[in-house]
């Protein structure tokens, strides 16, 4: 069966990659549940339809909040999306809101408007596609300039976790960052909204998800004690705990950029 839609990603060219990941598009096909999967990350999303002249009709605004489980999206045909990825540690900053209160959720709506202010304004007011991607780039662009930072620890530790895949225990990390375990859960949980356990539980499902994707695919066995879990039974726990499913059944799947060494 055909994908149900098309997704398109861009790096942040022009913008500050340390804080904004990617920008991004779907184009829906034919009506369908769309399954996200969990990245710790936050997106500040529009949803629209276009007319024949390719001028926007229907903008709705979402923010998303760091995820730690899958989520379904009902889909129609003709709907579409741009978004913008911002880096862990950064969403909450650069959009004014703590990353605790969405975990697993999202904002819609008026709740955006409430949060963005005049930047919801400007989005609503694009008359274009275009017009809309430029927008979305620079208000990411503007907010990322001005937002505060994380706690290099905090920031420090994204950034191991993220190159380890989520295979550092918290011993070895705080020890890395320089910060006692406490401190370091505590500056995690601000930054992230996710707990350091759950943001590395997280990263190791990404990473072995992609290791699953080489071909020839390793075996199950071999893939779990790459992926840094305990054995099979393990790591088929934690596909069901974040992705819905077992690592036999996993279905095709967009992937954040999880390294594999």
């Amino acid at each position: 069966m055909p994908s149900a839609f098309h997704y398109d990603e861009t790096p942040p060219s022009g913008l500050d990659p340390r804080r904004i990941e990617a920008l991004w598009e779907v184009r829906v096909t034919h009506a369908a549940e769309y399954i996200v999967l969990p990245d710790g990350r936050m997106d500040l999303i529009a949803r629209f339809r276009t007319r024949g002249d390719d001028r926007l009709v229907d903008v709705e605004l979402s923010i998303v909040g760091p995820s730690s489980r899958w989520a379904s999206v009902s889909v129609d045909a003709g709907q579409r999306f741009v978004g913008v990825r911002f880096q862990v540690g950064w969403g909450g900053n650069c959009l004014g809101i703590d990353p605790g209160s969405l975990v697993d959720s999202a904002l819609h709506g008026a709740s955006v408007d409430e949060i963005l202010g005049s930047d919801a304004i400007r989005l609503r007011q694009a008359a274009t596609v275009g017009e809309l991607h430029a927008i979305l780039r620079a208000i990411a662009g503007e907010r990322a300039l001005r937002a505060p930072s994380a706690p290099p620890a905090a920031l420090h530790a994204v950034d191991l976790l993220h190159r380890s895949g989520g295979r550092l225990g918290m011993g070895e990390l705080a020890s890395m960052v320089g910060a006692t375990e406490r401190s370091l859960r505590r500056h995690m949980d601000k930054a992230v909204g996710l707990s350091c356990k759950t943001f590395s539980s997280v990263l190791r499902f990404q990473r072995t998800m992609r290791l699953l994707a080489r071909l020839p695919p390793p075996s199950l066995a071999d893939a779990a004690v790459e992926g840094g879990y305990s054995d099979q039974a393990h790591l088929t726990r934690e596909f069901r705990r974040h992705g819905g499913f077992t690592p036999g059944q996993r279905p095709p799947a967009t992937l954040v950029t999880i390294p594999l060494d």
